[in-house]
């Protein structure tokens, strides 16, 4: 099991030329096809809450979520900064309490086997959406840099980094925004899976922890003067 906080920015890419001058000044690392199945509940109930629990490309079960924002559900955060745990497919014996104390602090049903279908039943998860993208990535020496092109979704720039607690994110976080300063980007504020209800469910997607911006400003405007009508 692998426990890291990540810091990471997205943006949806509006200017294909820009990205490409920008790429040709960085590190190729590698490229590959990624095909995530989010597992949850018929209503959608982790993503509510800022669970994201996924099965990668068949070989791992990864679980992310942000623990302050699933001790208060009322707190409004940007879908930024994560713990992400991750665990070989298929499952060992040792896999089982590791993963049990995720679901502890989670408030999921605990399993007693490295069955995943166990983990399943017992918590009423599905196979909810599919996330299949084609993913670059480069460095520019100190962060990494990923091209996404998802299916039905478009093209998006992330940044990342890894951080420690004694690091000041601000400051790492300002440093990575000069990568895209005043380029033909728009700020993504939430992951794949958010923008995926966004367009198949967006109901349930308002209901979500992390909405874009925009949304998020409407649903204020919303509820300041109850006489605005949604489209």
């Amino acid at each position: 099991m692998k426990k890291v906080k990540e810091l990471e920015l997205k943006f949806q890419v509006l200017d294909k030329n820009w990205l490409e001058k920008l790429l040709k000044n960085l590190k190729f690392l590698k490229k590959v096809r990624t095909k995530d199945i989010y597992l949850d509940t018929e209503d959608a109930e982790l993503y509510k809450r800022g669970i994201f629990m996924r099965i990668r490309d068949g070989s791992k079960l990864q679980i992310k979520f942000n623990p302050s924002d699933v001790i208060d559900q009322n707190k409004i955060s940007e879908h930024d900064v994560c713990l992400e745990y991750s665990f070989d497919l298929p499952l060992s014996e040792k896999d089982v309490d590791k993963l049990n104390d995720v679901f502890e602090f989670l408030n999921l049903k605990q399993i007693s086997t490295p069955s995943l279908d166990e983990l399943k039943n017992k918590n009423n998860l599905i196979d909810s959406i599919i996330i299949d993208k084609e993913r670059k990535i480069f460095t520019d020496g100190k962060f990494s840099i990923v091209v996404d092109d998802v299916k039905e979704l478009g093209t998006f720039i992330e940044i990342e980094a890894k951080v420690s607690e004694e690091e000041d994110i601000d400051i790492i976080k300002n440093e990575m925004l000069r990568i895209i300063d005043g380029q033909k980007v728009k700020k993504i504020t939430t992951g794949y899976n958010e923008l995926w209800w966004r367009k198949r469910n967006f109901e349930i997607y308002l209901q979500g922890r992390y909405l874009l911006e925009e949304d998020y400003k409407k649903l204020q405007d919303e509820a300041r003067n109850p006489n605005i009508t949604r489209l």
